[in-house]
């Protein structure tokens, strides 16, 4: 990266963390009233907005990598809850929303780091 780029970097890092909060947000509400469709679909375009900051960003793969994941396999269980009843369902959509929170906070913090000096000041 040369310096010139440095700026623009830093401001997709920057971009990549506030969607990041409002993804989770949005996230949060998409799953409370589970079959919004509308609610599907704007997490859906977040999900690929947050692909298109972080295709910038290669350091940061492995993370979008694992967010993806955890955001299908989130989507998979709300799907199964939807249509087979049980507490074990209930239970398994609780450890994959927690994964998947995990996963949103690991790339923010990344994102964070990356506008941050090795100091802690920010850049």
């Amino acid at each position: 990266m040369s310096a010139s780029h440095a700026p623009a970097l830093d401001a997709i890092a920057f971009q990549l963390a506030a969607l990041l909060e409002k993804y989770d947000q949005t996230v949060a509400a998409m799953i409370d009233t589970w079959l919004d469709m509308d609610l599907y679909r704007e997490v859906s375009e977040q999900v690929e907005q947050v692909r298109a900051y972080s295709a910038a960003l290669p350091q940061l793969s492995v993370h979008w990598v694992e967010l993806l994941i955890a955001h299908a396999e989130l989507v998979h269980s709300l799907w199964r809850l939807r249509f087979q009843e049980g507490g074990a369902q209930r239970e398994k959509l609780d450890e994959v929303r927690a994964r998947h929170a995990d996963c949103v906070a690991s790339l923010r913090g990344r994102c964070i780091r990356l506008l941050t000096r090795p100091d802690g000041a920010p850049r």
